[in-house]
């Protein structure tokens, strides 16, 4: 099941292929950024239904829709290592009067309360919990999924062994965050709230294992092992690393900023240390057991981050409204996300506070120096420059279009015929000042005359073809009289 849900995947093809199976096992491998709710149900139903075996593989992703049919099908839901999971309110589009979107209101409050029954039904947790995470718009990494309980295993496509098999239950009924951005890098401590307080001041590690192992039924070992593909095991457990980045670093349209982070390392209550004094990105984070990526990442953003330090590049494009407030996310060991916020400002300002590529590269004054000069970013620049080329091509236009005008109205005229209309645009396209000398000095009405003839009287000024011409229509006006007094 790959593409959008009620679209790319419709509840009749699903039901379709299940009855050609016969009860055997069936594979279900899923890819989906989610879709209709209706049809999302009515899938999740003809699985759920099925007579034989269900395993769900989620290929890359399962969100929205794809994630409640994965967790409400029934069977056994196994995630790829590096697929990830989505869950989040419903939502919907709705014209209409006041009462019109009430009756949305509540039916999309209706589904909401639906699917997370769904998700907790899955995982042992609460509607309550589920709606939290909902209204979060939470992402689950694998692993992460797993220790929720929407997945029984992590497996890599070549090979049948769960790379991690850590129990779901316990471990998903101590959560004490609605979502994964609203927590702190995760320790052995804050994983079960049955834990002694008095072990989690004390930083007693392993009193935290046994305790665990105890709760878990495995030996200490086991969930050592277990837990070592979720945390990086060059962080101790009886210490929390802070990760900040600033508040509204200033950007401007098309402007490329980097943006540092603070990383304090905060030993544990009691252990009788002080904190440790804040580090910059300068220092090289991987000793403290941290790895950086792009989290959520604002449409049509060029954003990047340092692996190693945490250091964020970002590229705003031209179309940001200044004044706006853009959020962004940076992957903490793949497991929390820090925000990052940018505020827009304009190209006019002075960009005190924001640290650009372009003005350390070049020269720093972004407004007009002394000398009259404006340094603008090279896309600005570029925007400009095309800009003025549609321009330059439709001024073209517009005077190719009046200099035929102006052709075809000496034609009318009769200052020449419609034969020569190619040569005088020729003429004029070469010379405009020469070929009005030529082309339209021409007198009116002489090479095709266009006026009536015969009833000016001015006989003198009349041409040879004139007058005789003049003298023909009297002579037959003279005879219509002649003939209408007989």
């Amino acid at each position: 099941m790959y593409g959008e849900v009620g679209f790319d995947i419709v509840a009749r093809q699903v039901i379709d292929e299940l009855s050609q199976a016969g009860g055997e096992p069936v594979t279900v491998r899923l890819n989906s950024g989610g879709g209709d709710v209706y049809e999302g149900i009515a899938i999740l139903n003809a699985l759920r239904g099925y007579e034989g075996d269900v395993t769900i593989f989620i290929e890359s992703l399962a969100a929205s829709a794809a994630s409640f049919i994965a967790a409400g099908a029934g069977g056994r839901v196994v995630a790829r290592p590096n697929a990830e999971i989505m869950v989040h309110r419903a939502w919907t589009m709705q014209m209409g009067n006041s009462t019109d979107l009430s009756k949305t209101i509540a039916d999309l409050e209706r589904q909401d309360t639906k699917l997370a029954a769904i998700y907790a039904e899955r995982t042992g947790g609460t509607t309550e919990q589920w709606l939290e995470r909902m209204e979060a718009e939470t992402w689950f990494s694998a692993q992460e999924a797993l220790d929720a309980g929407l997945v029984d295993a992590i497996e890599d496509a070549k090979s049948s062994t769960p790379a991690a098999t850590l129990g779901r239950a316990r471990v998903m009924a101590s959560y004490k965050y609605s979502s994964r951005s609203a927590a702190p890098p995760p320790t052995l401590g804050s994983r079960s709230e049955s834990v002694p307080e008095t072990n989690q001041e004390k930083g007693d590690t392993v009193g935290i294992l046994n305790q665990l192992a105890k709760e878990l039924g495995k030996t200490p070992e086991d969930v050592q092992r277990a837990l070592s593909g979720f945390f990086n095991e060059t962080v101790t457990v009886s210490g929390e690393v802070e990760v900040t980045y600033p508040d509204e670093t200033a950007i401007a349209p098309t402007e490329r900023v980097t943006v540092e982070p603070t990383i304090g390392d905060t030993p544990a209550a009691g252990d009788g240390e002080a904190p440790a004094a804040p580090q910059n990105a300068a220092m090289d984070a991987t000793g403290l057991g941290l790895a950086f990526a792009p989290g959520t990442v604002p449409e049509g953003w060029d954003f990047t981050v340092d692996e190693a330090t945490g250091v964020v590049t970002a590229k705003a494009p031209a179309g940001v409204e200044v004044g706006d407030v853009v959020e962004a996310t940076v992957k903490v060991n793949d497991t929390t996300e820090v925000p990052v916020s940018f505020k827009v400002r304009s190209l006019s300002d002075d960009g005190e506070g924001a640290d650009t590529a372009e003005q350390s590269a070049g020269d720093s004054t972004a407004g007009a120096a002394d000398n009259g000069v404006v340094t603008v970013p090279k896309a600005v620049w570029d925007e400009y420059m095309a800009d003025r080329a549609k321009y330059a091509a439709q001024l073209e236009a517009d005077k190719a279009r009046e200099l035929e005008a102006k052709i075809d109205g000496h034609i009318r005229d009769g200052r020449y015929s419609a034969a020569h209309r190619g040569e005088a645009l020729a003429a004029y396209k070469a010379d405009p000042v020469a070929a009005e000398r030529l082309w339209g000095a021409l007198p009116k009405n002489k090479a095709v005359p266009v006026a009536e003839l015969g009833h000016s009287g001015d006989m003198e000024n009349m041409t040879t073809l004139e007058r005789m011409r003049a003298k023909a229509a009297a002579n037959r006006k003279n005879k219509k009289k002649e003939t209408k007094h007989v």
